[in-house]
């Protein structure tokens, strides 16, 4: 019998939720078919079978938590009779115990390609044999608004159930009278001070919860600084406005973003000291040799940051091209943890969002982030007159630990001086 452990599949890993059990006891499955589908801290995944056998037995269900190393499923492989295949041998010694003829599922890949189940989950639906098409975002979706999947049409190709197939009238909502209530129908609301308070509860998702402790971390650890700019960045429009048609020839659409996150690179390159992290444990600060720069991304399940890595050493091209990838990745899920992690400044655009100003929580073990707020054209007074100035107000929120306030503003004033004066970043 090999039994089926749920691994650490990206750094760091302690737990996860099972999001939704994809087999039944009984049912074959071959190495590399998905058991279930895991939510974690980071990224969401398919944990396929790590051998070919009979589900023998079935340890979670869906919307429980599982810790790394438990045993979830066991699948009979036909070894149950054989002689005990030996443990192999960990890439680094470890005190937990280690079961006889068990294994781990592997690292693996993250992955939001359609499950088809094919009715092979519950057996009272009248629809099973009907195969069911739709990604784990949209069932968990239906699941959370009590929608049976095998009673919609999906408006998808090969008739993929999609997101907006659950908030059709006739999916979620019960049929409506064919005449309308009279509005004399029914006593008045009267308000009463003696009304209990009433909620609804629900748990968080990992996102959420990873949200909840880093910044709470941050909260407790960091002595945040937070300094304020307005930059004018009329020239840093023009010059978009004047190349975007070229990046979009080559199938990359530059948005200001990029020229932002091109212009940190070169202001950290500059200015070390902020690019660093804190070592308490040796009273150190660690400078970083890299300059991995995180792009905060609003998501249907909450705030996602991917990292794009050297970016110090791409071109402002290559750089919007990241952005777009990651951010397409963000908001489908289809992130892996490398792509997760090991920032080292983190850019989070506020202004996406109708915010003019913000004071971003720095992301730890980082030491510095900075927020952009939306632009707006006001008057500036410039030789004798009053002129129309495209205007950006940037922030930055820095551990004042390690990190002083005229630091903070320096670096501000670097990322001036690339904005204003932009072809500076198309030769950097």
């Amino acid at each position: 019998m090999f039994k089926v452990k749920f691994a650490d599949i990206g750094e760091g890993l302690t737990e996860g939720k099972v999001a939704e059990v994809l087999v039944k006891l009984g049912q074959e499955v071959k190495a590399g078919d998905p058991l279930f589908f895991v939510e974690t801290d980071k990224v969401n995944s398919e944990i396929p079978a790590p051998v070919t056998g009979k589900i023998a037995n079935i340890l979670i269900k869906a919307d429980q938590d599982i810790v790394v190393g438990e045993v979830v499923m066991e699948i009979d492989d036909g070894s149950s009779t054989a002689e005990a295949k030996p443990e192999p041998t960990p890439a680094a010694s470890t005190t937990a115990p280690i079961e006889e003829n068990a294994s781990v599922v592997g690292a693996t890949p993250v992955s939001n390609k359609l499950i088809d189940r094919g009715g092979s989950v519950n057996a009272n639906q009248n629809q099973s044999n009907k195969q069911i098409l739709a990604t784990p975002l949209v069932r968990k979706m239906a699941k959370d608004l009590g929608i049976d999947l095998a009673t919609i049409t999906g408006s998808g190709s090969n008739g993929k159930i999609l997101s907006h197939d659950l908030k059709k009238p006739s999916v979620n909502q019960p049929a409506q009278p064919s005449v309308a209530p009279s509005p004399q129908a029914g006593p008045a609301f009267v308000a009463s001070f003696n009304d209990a308070l009433t909620f609804e509860s629900k748990p968080m998702n990992a996102i959420r919860k990873a949200t909840v402790k880093a910044m709470k971390k941050s909260h407790t650890e960091n002595a945040s600084f937070t300094g304020f700019k307005d930059i004018d960045v009329t020239n840093l429009v023009a010059t978009r406005n004047q190349i975007k048609d070229v990046a979009a020839s080559q199938g990359i659409k530059l948005t200001f973003l990029a020229f932002i996150v091109k212009a940190a690179a070169q202001a950290l390159k500059a200015f070390p000291n902020i690019n660093v992290r804190i070592d308490e444990a040796n009273n150190a600060i660690q400078f970083m040799n890299n300059i991995n720069i995180g792009i905060a991304v609003d998501t249907p399940e909450g705030l996602m940051v991917p990292v794009i890595k050297s970016a110090d050493k791409m071109s402002l091209f290559q750089i919007a091209h990241a952005i777009s990838d990651l951010a397409t990745k963000a908001r489908d899920k289809k992130l892996t943890m490398k792509e997760m992690t090991e920032a080292t400044f983190t850019i989070t655009n506020f202004g996406s969002v109708g915010l003019t100003y913000a004071t971003p929580i720095i992301n730890p073990p980082e030491a510095a982030i900075m927020g952009v707020g939306s632009m707006t054209k006001q008057p500036v007074y410039l030789d004798g007159e009053f002129k129309p100035r495209d205007i950006m107000p940037f922030v930055a929120t820095v551990d004042h630990r390690v990190i002083d306030g005229a630091d903070a503003g320096r670096f501000l004033m670097k990322i001036e001086e690339y904005l204003q004066n932009p072809v500076l970043l198309l030769v950097g």
